[in-house]
């Protein structure tokens, strides 16, 4: 299996800065990728050093030739979190002027055939194959509580005043609880990594319908976030889009 890739990031059309941040590893062996987005929070400059600390502590973790020989992949991303998050929490505390800085994380680490996932905040992953996409997911956000308790439908949520309120973030507690997983890559042709300035604007059809179109990876992205623009471009976008082949030689 090969991958290939590509990547956007847009300020958007109301922010001041562009408190996302993202990177992609494709390392030299087939069957082996990497990649990450984390949007920031906290303000001015504030969620950009806290975005910026977490995929730093990713690549460097990824990277690290220990990771090569670990033995339970869920246990060392776990303490990517939390070295990411203490790291945050510390830079917090030495520079009381950055209190409150957090960010949210989505990464996710491919061996073979099996997907590993980092999750914390509201950053998404979908996979897309056979024209059918999905969100593998779920929001840490006030609204989706309310959408789990029956509380508000889905289409509601997309309106609801309180939508941008996350309930998991790193830098915001001690100890951080990131949903960490692993499946398998056999029914998938797209992965897509991508902040919530994508998904606020755009719903699964639009995403879907976009991945769709007879264009490469460049131009895929670059319209994603320019239709999300076009719909009011709220928040920093960020998009990753992995396309996995399974027959290279074929």
């Amino acid at each position: 299996m090969i991958f290939n890739y590509a990547s956007y990031t847009d300020i958007g059309q109301v922010r001041g800065n562009n408190e996302d941040y993202h990177i992609v590893i494709p390392f030299d062996e087939h069957n082996e990728f990497a990649a990450a987005v984390a949007d920031g929070m906290g303000g001015h400059l504030f969620g950009e050093i806290a975005s910026k600390t977490a995929i730093d502590c990713f690549e460097k973790k990824i990277r690290d030739r220990r990771f090569k020989n670990c033995n339970n992949i869920e246990d060392y991303l776990f303490n990517i979190c939390k070295t990411a998050n203490k790291e945050i929490l510390d830079f917090s505390k030495k520079h009381n002027v950055f209190s409150g800085m957090g960010t949210t994380l989505d990464a996710i680490y491919i061996k073979d055939d099996k997907l590993h996932v980092i999750h914390i905040g509201d950053p998404r992953i979908y996979t897309v194959y056979n024209n059918e996409i999905k969100m593998i997911t779920k929001d840490h956000s006030y609204v989706q509580q309310l959408i789990d308790k029956g509380d508000i439908t889905v289409d509601e949520s997309h309106n609801h005043p309180n939508r941008n309120i996350i309930t998991k973030a790193l830098g915001i507690s001690d100890v951080p609880e990131p949903d960490i997983y692993d499946m398998t890559l056999d029914c998938c042709e797209y992965i897509l990594l991508c902040t919530d300035g994508l998904t606020n604007m755009l719903d699964d059809t639009d995403i879907l319908n976009i991945i769709n179109q007879e264009t490469d990876l460049e131009e895929k992205v670059k319209d994603l976030a320019q239709k999300a623009n076009e719909k009011g471009g709220t928040d920093n976008i960020t998009i990753i889009l992995i396309k996995a082949d399974n027959n290279p030689e074929e």
